[in-house]
């Protein structure tokens, strides 16, 4: 599994995950994900989507607005805006990155699409995002962990 690099993170055991700990985020607006895929990991020449599965704690008092992503490795192109609350029905005209249940009790919301060919880089897909929330800090956001599946 790839690894979330976060600067200020408290470790947290959840029975519920998958794993054994989770990140649960300090007050700050950005944070980073940084790693590298291995292609045999992959089908070839296939279109991926990169689900960060998450919760929100009680302390959680933020991230009602949007989240920008950003791919670092393609020139800080901003890849998309996700939501980590669902928009109100009056805000989501053309929002498809909103958070869904999922069925082990976490959430999860689509921060990044790839072709498992194109992004290719030295037998790896590398990947460098970083999201910033523009209305205040992440606090309280815990990260299980991403999941990459086939469109």
């Amino acid at each position: 599994m790839p690894s979330i690099l976060i600067k200020e993170v408290h470790y947290v055991s959840y029975c519920t995950c998958s794993f054994k700990e989770v990140l649960e985020l300090l007050p700050q607006p950005v944070f980073r994900i940084s790693c590298a895929i291995k292609s045999q990991m992959l089908s070839r020449d296939t279109e991926y989507v990169c689900f960060l599965v998450f919760k929100l704690s009680e302390k959680c008092q933020e991230l009602h607005g949007p989240v920008e992503v950003r791919n670092l490795l393609q020139n800080n192109k901003v890849v998309e805006i996700v939501y980590f609350r669902s928009p109100s029905p009056w805000n989501i005209h053309d929002i498809t990155r909103v958070p869904k249940q999922r069925t082990d009790g976490w959430m999860e919301v689509n921060v990044w699409k790839f072709n498992s060919n194109l992004e290719l880089e030295k037998d790896h897909v590398l990947v460098n995002l970083k999201l910033t929330s523009y209305e205040g800090s992440m606090f309280g956001l815990i990260v299980c962990g991403l999941e990459f599946r086939p469109m």
